[in-house]
């Protein structure tokens, strides 16, 4: 997890946890068969770790929404988690099968049936991972050395002014001027397009 934190998932080989743990790659290959196995391992420990407890006297809608806030949290302080989840064919560990029991969980108690339910985890953590991409792009672009978001930022927005395309689309300036830093306002964005689902999956 140290090195997928610091370098991304492309450090992580079983190679360079035994380097790391001061191990052989056999002693390493005792714990674990291959490196999906190991990666799904690390989600395991992630998503436990992350879990929130289930406050099941809550309302159905704040339910969701701690869970969602959780699964976000976890992509901000995890980004390599993203890749190792959001695919067709994800690990299916107990801490995996127990993110989507949750959400579940909280939607048939809504009133929905066990497919809809289902339909509405995925509507759900699609978004969640959506947004998180926008965290895992900044973070790379950043640290494959692309100019500070202010700066590429004001340049663009110069280079659009001078062909005219801003003319008729006021949205690019404000965007702009209220965007210096993308990091700051994901946690804004996130919170305002989960407000609008949970509205649609669970009205208040």
């Amino acid at each position: 997890m140290r090195l997928a934190d610091a370098d991304g998932l492309d450090a992580v080989t079983v190679r360079a946890v035994a380097h790391r743990a001061g191990l052989t790659t056999d002693a390493v290959y005792r714990w674990t068969r291959n490196r999906d196995e190991l990666l799904a391992a690390m989600a395991e420990h992630v998503l436990r770790a992350g879990r929130p407890r289930d406050r099941t006297r809550q309302p159905p809608r704040e339910r969701l929404g701690r869970l969602a806030r959780a699964e976000w949290s976890m992509y901000r302080n995890h980004p390599w988690l993203l890749t190792v989840l959001a695919r067709t064919r994800p690990p299916t560990g107990p801490a995996v099968l127990a993110l989507v029991d949750a959400a579940v969980e909280v939607l048939t108690a809504a009133g929905y049936d066990v497919p809809d339910a289902f339909a509405g985890y995925l509507t759900l953590s699609g978004y969640v991972q959506g947004m998180a991409l926008l965290h895992v792009a900044e973070r790379a672009e950043r640290d494959a050395g692309a100019a500070a978001w202010g700066t590429w930022s004001a340049r663009t927005l110069a280079l659009l002014e001078q062909t005219g395309r801003t003319r008729e689309r006021p949205w690019l300036a404000a965007v702009a001027t209220a965007t210096a830093d993308p990091d700051r306002e994901l946690d804004r964005w996130f919170e305002f397009g989960l407000a609008r689902l949970l509205d649609g999956l669970i009205p208040a």
